[in-house]
């Protein structure tokens, strides 16, 4: 693995520190908001949450009236920069969730989650978006005997919650005939797909447009109060007065006071690299195209872009002093680049030397348990956050949710395990900065000498 410590003169030349996704459809924001309205549902972000909502309520109510207000344009957040991986995952690992709430909660969440997977491909070809999405799910899979013996534990919990059939633990071998790794020593397939998240999104800002609901790009909202029993969104542009208020954005929901200590942006990396030639990709054999995920704290992954280029992300994941979000100063991160490309040369020798094209971070919100939350307060103001990097199904789901608390229906949906739960918070500045620091600290210990804790942590 390379060293942390090779930062500046080590990094290749030329790489471009934006998001590789950005540049696969250009962006042609809708207009701001010019102008106070009223309506039944106002919407605090244009992200996956924000949009699946609406999306779910019109299919619900076509006569519902419904505005977003989005500060750049839709998508442009965790939603546009996601590594695009369409998986079941809900928060950090199976392992915490089953052990957190029990297999008949995680059974039940788990399915449901599922059936947003698949609704995401059909969704996609009933509507014409050309998200690039690949039905081929992924591998977990281990590096030494250590992650094995996760690889086995998360087997045997699958089978808890009814997924064994879908399972199957690939030995050595049989592992490196769908992916030609030399560090791969097992892995099982995970259902789910990978696909272009900023053509989704975007893809889905056309869709919700063109169901009737009012998407003001562009538009930043300064204020969020209520006022004669309406919930008002003050933006520079006018105000949206609104029966229903859902604030749905993630790892900027810490903007909101009530919210501030229970969402936190936690940064997370990614490189990507030039397409490869025919010849290159006969170099390793990879015949079915499935990303991977290793099983790991800080968790390493690799996938296919739909022109074929490489893109490797995860490693350590940041957090800055005061929530700090600026891509300014975090987008290029030196030390992340090195390290994934030492990640790549690891799993792929015979790609050692390709050359990186991007390398970008961006925030994904973390709660202190590691789930998301969705619900509603005492005030009236429904809310989704917190996917911690596994949002794209999530996000999907959070939006029936989300439609249901608002529509007043007692379902499935509404009394999922992380629906209207009590929270864990954070701690104010600078605790929480060195609560960070030492967490990151010990998961990352446990990675490097997992039989010195073998106990799971998040």
């Amino acid at each position: 693995m390379a060293n942390l410590s090779q930062t500046g003169p080590s990094v290749q030349a030329g790489i471009k520190h934006s998001i590789y996704w950005r540049d696969t459809e250009a962006v042609e924001p809708g207009p701001p908001l010019s102008e106070d309205v009223h309506c039944d549902v106002g919407i605090v972000g244009g992200g996956y949450t924000g949009m699946w909502t609406a999306y779910f309520l019109k299919q619900a109510d076509p006569s519902l009236s419904i505005h977003i207000v989005e500060m750049d344009y839709a998508g442009a957040g965790a939603s546009g920069h996601a590594d695009g991986f369409v998986t079941p995952t809900i928060g950090h690992s199976l392992a915490g969730l089953v052990h957190g709430f029990g297999t008949e909660r995680a059974k039940t969440a788990y399915a449901v989650v599922g059936r947003s997977m698949l609704e995401l491909d059909r969704f996609c070809r009933k509507h014409d978006v050309d998200a690039e999405l690949e039905p081929n799910g992924y591998f977990s899979v281990a590096t030494s005997e250590a992650q094995l013996r996760l690889l086995r534990r998360d087997v045997d919990l699958a089978e808890r919650i009814g997924a064994r059939n879908s399972l199957q633990l690939l030995d050595r071998e049989q592992a490196r005939e769908r992916i030609g790794s030399p560090a791969i020593h097992g892995a099982f397939k995970v259902g789910g797909a990978l696909l272009n998240p900023h053509r989704l999104a975007r893809g889905l800002a056309r869709v919700v447009r063109g169901m009737g609901v009012h998407l003001h790009e562009q538009t930043l909202a300064t204020s969020v109060t209520k006022e004669n029993g309406k919930h008002v969104i003050t933006t520079s542009g006018g105000r949206v007065v609104a029966d229903r208020l859902v604030l749905g954005t993630d790892a900027y929901q810490h903007g909101f006071r009530p919210f501030r200590h229970r969402v936190k942006p936690v940064w997370s990396y990614a490189v990507v690299t030039e397409p490869l030639t025919d010849e290159q990709l006969a170099q390793v054999h990879w015949p079915d195209r499935e990303g991977f995920v290793e099983a790991r704290n800080f968790i390493i992954f690799g996938r296919f872009t739909a022109d074929n280029r490489l893109l490797f992300g995860g490693g350590p994941a940041p957090y800055f002093y005061g929530r700090d979000m600026a891509e300014s100063r975090h987008m290029r991160r030196d030390e992340a680049t090195e390290f994934l490309r030492g990640a790549l040369a690891r799993y792929f020798p015979a790609w050692r030397d390709l050359r990186i094209a991007y390398s970008y971070g961006g925030c994904v919100g973390m709660t202190r348990d590691f789930v998301p939350h969705v619900g509603s307060t005492e005030d009236g103001v429904h809310y989704a956050y917190g996917y911690c990097g596994n949002g794209i199904a999530l996000t999907h789901t959070a939006g029936k949710i989300l439609r249901d608390l608002i529509l007043e229906r007692d379902s499935t949906y509404s009394n999922l395990l992380f629906v209207n739960r009590k929270e864990r918070r954070f701690p104010v500045e600078p605790l929480s900065w060195v609560g960070a620091k030492g967490l990151t600290a010990l998961l990352a210990f446990q990675d490097r000498h997992p039989n010195l804790i073998k106990r799971q942590l998040v």
